[in-house]
């Protein structure tokens, strides 16, 4: 019984290291630039579009409309998903003072700055 503990518990160990020194960073705009640029790559295209259109729902999802207004605003009808994450390399190569910088934040300012919302008052 105490043997099972004494496994039970270097088990538990070596869990909690492994998962301590394992952890997710941050996903930068070069990198992910160079995913999305390989269009061979069957991976790293899911990983591009998925990564893509997960920054732009959260976008969605945590802006308020009074507190923090919309900047990105899709034309009717919008552009397609690969249109735009191909327009976005083009554009990340274009600037690469945002290289090392989340890529999250990179694609969101090219939405803003390609898409921006119409802010004139009505």
């Amino acid at each position: 019984m105490k043997k099972t503990f004494f496994v039970a518990g270097l088990t538990l160990v070596a869990a909690s290291t492994a998962y301590a020194t394992t952890h997710a960073g941050v996903t930068l705009t070069a990198p992910y630039v160079a995913m999305c640029a390989n269009t061979g790559n069957v991976a790293e295209q899911n990983f591009c579009h998925g990564f893509g259109q997960g920054v732009y729902d959260t976008y969605l999802m945590t802006r308020h409309p009074k507190k923090a207004p919309g900047f990105v605003c899709f034309p009717a009808p919008g552009p397609k998903r690969d249109a735009v994450l191909n327009q976005f390399v083009t554009w990340a190569n274009q600037n690469p003072q945002y290289a090392n910088m989340p890529a999250s934040d990179t694609l969101l300012r090219y939405l803003g700055t390609t898409y921006p919302c119409n802010t004139a008052k009505k």
